[in-house]
């Protein structure tokens, strides 16, 4: 890993939450072209370290896909996902 690479990446996740009244994963997601998966691991770093706060989280039913497809495909260095195991069938 590149030293400081992960604190610029917090400070710019935090510099665009900051200005938006609400913001959700997709929305970080879209923002940065990056898959939701990877948004959400950053946030919840974030949370962690006690810089931002989660206010609200919503249970994937069980037919739904857990974040947008098209931003999941593009999901790189990953074994796995659980949005392209799940269009197939064996999530």
């Amino acid at each position: 890993m590149i030293p400081g690479w992960k604190e610029e990446l917090q400070e710019e996740y935090l510099n665009f939450i900051r200005r938006q009244p609400t913001v959700t994963p997709r929305d970080i997601a879209i923002h940065f072209d990056t898959p939701e998966c990877c948004a959400v691991y950053w946030l919840t770093d974030l949370a962690r370290d006690g810089r931002i706060r989660m206010l609200a989280i919503a249970a994937v039913g069980e037919d739904e896909i857990p974040c947008d497809p098209e931003l999941a495909a593009r999901c790189q260095g990953k074994p796995s996902c659980p949005v392209v195991d799940r269009t197939k069938g064996t999530a």
